[in-house]
């Protein structure tokens, strides 16, 4: 294979837990061609596959992920191919598009200057790439005076981001900014699903 071919910039991560938390540790960087290979259905869904044509590099692993142009791809297989070559059987990382983008924060202890300890929120993520999908609304709660109706949504985002239910979430999407607060979430191998309900609109 003729080495000028591989135009597209990747970095590949491996994906570590840390006490239960998924984390993405950068490995390295390496030019290679990025190829769709074909649709799959799995479960009667298509499935995406590509082909990533690098040079041979030991480093490399099956279930790590590499980055190119934005896009994620979950790295399945790696086969030799030409001598000195690799090919990575991928599919895409992300099956959705992440064109929102949203903060993170939690409530933790925070230490005042008086010495007194309070519980505050604090951001641990800003400008995450995210999807902001409504859903059905939730329980209704009626009382003789009130009829309230819980206004449920879904948000999805990369499986690295390690969220937990009571966090809240501000997410920008299409000009407007709706905050959130986690009632569940959960990791699926291509995205992480995570059900909100609404606290306000602005």
């Amino acid at each position: 294979m003729n080495p000028g071919q591989l135009k597209d910039r990747l970095t590949f991560y491996e994906v570590i837990f840390d006490n239960g938390e998924e984390q993405l540790v950068e490995r390295c960087k390496l030019w290679g061609q990025v190829k769709f290979k074909k649709n799959k259905f799995t479960d009667q869904q298509p499935e995406k596959s590509y082909q990533i044509i690098i040079r041979a590099n030991k480093a490399i692993k099956p279930l790590m992920k590499a980055l190119c142009q934005g896009k994620w791809y979950d790295i399945m297989a790696v086969d030799e191919g030409e001598p000195g070559y690799f090919i990575l059987d991928c599919t895409l990382g992300y099956v959705h598009s992440l064109n929102d983008r949203c903060t993170v924060s939690r409530l933790q202890e925070v230490e005042l200057a008086s010495g007194e300890t309070i519980h505050q929120p604090v951001v641990l993520m800003e400008q995450i790439p995210c999807e902001l999908v409504k859903i059905d609304s939730g329980d209704t709660r009626q009382t003789d005076t009130t009829h309230n109706i819980r206004l449920l949504y879904k948000i999805h985002m990369e499986t690295h981001r390690n969220i937990k239910i009571g966090d809240k979430i501000e997410v920008n999407h299409r000009g407007q900014t709706f905050r959130f607060t986690v009632k569940e979430c959960f990791k699926y191998h291509t995205f992480q699903e995570v059900m909100a309900e609404i606290e306000g609109e602005a």
